[in-house]
């Protein structure tokens, strides 16, 4: 690696470019199935989080961890308590 490119970061206005250019590159079809796919890998990872935090408390607490996590702890708490009354 050369000691320009280890200067640049993810916000260098040269790297934010050719990234751009590199997502052009690829076909409209599947940057929406790569869009897809990254969404799906971001909710497993963050499922899997939650199970790491909270599994030893049971599958509530992992559903609720995990609703946090993607709306913020007021809504992922009302969500979760809105879920549990459902099963109810």
């Amino acid at each position: 690696m050369s000691a320009e490119s280890e200067d640049r970061t993810d916000t260098d206005r040269a790297v934010f470019a050719r990234y751009l250019d590199l997502v052009r590159s690829v076909p409209k079809s599947q940057r929406m199935m790569r869009a897809l796919a990254l969404s799906a890998l971001a909710r497993e990872m963050t499922w899997c989080g939650a199970r790491r935090h909270s599994g030893h408390l049971g599958n509530d607490a992992v559903t609720e961890r995990f609703l946090q996590q993607l709306y913020g702890p007021d809504v992922g708490r009302e969500i979760a308590a809105l879920l549990q009354n459902a099963e109810r």
